[in-house]
């Protein structure tokens, strides 16, 4: 176990945050394949997305017969990706000392960011491969580490359009409590737009400039209610306010640093006139000492300086209002749509980033529907909903778009696969559990490509995958090893 947790250092101290690129931590997966003596390749994944690094790649380790017929599917994929959500608010990393990239060991628990999702189950399954590199396999097996999971899951379906592999069965890492995951929820991520126009202005006496930070708690988006969402805390922060007769201007709004996961802080800045600055300190004062809400708001005071402020359009805040309170209705309606097989029970809807740009604004909403709601009909509902609320404001050009689509999982549980790891859990003494899943993940791109896949993993996904604190557990880490290799023995010997 000591080489183990010492590789585990070491990949969990790489940052390799989705938008940052992966480059470094794939170079190292790739050193510590060849080692083992794996045959090996780094697959540059090539995107198209601006905003995030070009530097992604896909690593490839065979052991057994390297030549992939695409006419005949053989052996076993151990699918895991490589990068990570962003860690958020560094200090509440309080198991690590504030330091989301240093594993720390503490009770049988290691924490740090992708100890759990999921760079852990990548050594646990190089460990479990490389027993069997100087055995006399029938079927090949490959590992590989995906880039781009968190946004959008690039490298996996790079690797599927590219030909380079035909597995029989694929499993995929992802924290499900050692449990076989055969069935899971569709993704939709949507982008709502708010354009205008700048125009820079007279202060017109609102001179008092106020910047006020909401601070929330961060949860997988696939779990809106283990978190505290700081872009809604905001809004309604400063709807209360203005039920107190508080006029404002606003200049900035941001929140979020990705949308698959609830937002742990935002920033809206906005001016007052002088007269009713002083009576805003104390409003504030008097409702975060009175709801005890010290550590969930801040404010920053300031005045207009020198040259004009250009605010942003009147009619911007109600509409960002309005569009928040369909999503809102959206997902209550949502709800009453339930299936006790999964948990939550029900869809649901993520209001995750909140981004200025240049002449606008976005709002990202992650929804997570159960497969018997059809994507197409809420993307419909959706689109009609936003249409209606930009016809009551012809001066902004609001605009909704699909994103992102991840299909849901839907295994059969007399899939061979499912038997194969059924087998292989009760070999381990690992009590077998299958289960359906709120998130979305690699295996439903490999079974959308015809292939059976499901979703194993050590570590807690629900309250602890995309948040502070996350962790696995070593025995869980073991446990895996061992039904790794004992899937390996069952397709490949």
């Amino acid at each position: 176990m000591k080489r183990f947790l010492d590789e585990a250092k070491r990949i969990i101290r790489m940052n390799s945050v989705s938008t940052n690129g992966n480059e470094e931590l794939a170079n190292y997966a790739a050193s510590l394949m060849q080692d083992r003596g794996l045959k090996t390749q780094v697959q540059h994944v090539t995107h198209s997305n601006e905003s995030i690094s070009k530097r992604q790649f896909n690593v490839i380790g065979i052991v057994g017969d390297p030549l992939v017929d695409r006419k005949i599917r053989k052996g076993i994929l151990l699918n895991t990706h490589l990068d990570t959500v962003s860690p958020g608010i560094l200090e509440n990393w309080t198991e690590t000392g504030g330091d989301p990239f240093s594993a720390t060991l503490k009770d049988g628990k290691i924490y740090g960011l992708g100890t759990a999702d999921v760079k852990l189950d990548f050594l646990c399954k190089l460990h479990a491969v490389e027993k069997f590199r100087e055995r006399k396999l029938k079927n090949p097996i490959y590992l590989v580490g995906t880039c781009g999971e968190e946004i959008g899951m690039f490298g996996a379906k790079y690797l599927i359009k590219s030909l380079a592999l035909n597995p029989k069965y694929v499993l995929v890492g992802e924290p499900s409590d050692l449990k076989v995951v055969y069935a899971h929820k569709c993704l939709n991520i949507f982008r709502v737009s708010i354009g205008y126009q700048l125009v820079e202005r007279d202060a017109r006496g609102f001179n008092r400039r106020i910047d006020l930070h909401s601070f929330g708690k961060s949860a997988h988006s696939s779990y809106p209610h283990l978190g505290t969402n700081a872009i809604l805390g905001g809004v309604d922060f400063l709807h209360r306010a203005m039920d107190q007769g508080f006029e404002m201007r606003f200049t900035r709004l941001d929140g979020g640093d990705t949308v698959n996961k609830v937002p742990d802080h935002s920033m809206i800045q906005f001016y007052l006139t002088s007269h009713q600055f002083e009576d805003f300190k104390r409003f504030f004062r008097d409702l975060v000492r009175v709801e005890g809400k010290e550590r969930s708001f801040r404010v920053e005071l300031g005045g207009v300086g020198e040259s004009g402020v250009r605010f942003l359009p009147d009619p911007l805040f109600p509409c960002l209002t309005e569009i928040v309170e369909f999503f809102k209705s959206t997902s209550s309606e949502l709800e009453q749509v339930r299936d006790e097989t999964y948990d939550p029970q029900h869809s649901t809807v993520n209001f995750g980033q909140l981004k200025q740009k240049l002449g606008g604004i976005d709002l990202h909403f992650d929804i997570r529907l159960l497969p018997e709601i059809s994507p197409q009909e809420i993307e419909k509902k959706i689109k009609a909903g936003i249409q209606e609320i930009a016809g009551k404001y012809p001066n902004l050009n609001i605009g909704v778009t699909l994103e992102r689509m991840n299909p849901s999982l839907n295994m059969k549980m007399e899939d061979q696969l499912i038997d194969i790891c059924r087998d292989s859990m009760d070999s381990v003494g690992i009590t077998p559990q299958f289960s359906k899943k709120a998130t979305s993940t690699e295996a439903a791109q490999y079974f959308q490509a015809g292939y059976q896949a499901v979703v194993f993993g050590p570590g807690t996904s629900q309250g602890n995958s995309h948040s502070p604190n996350e962790h696995n557990r070593l025995d869980d880490l073991e446990k895996a090893i061992a039904f790794y290799e004992k899937v390996i023995e069952r397709v490949c010997l």
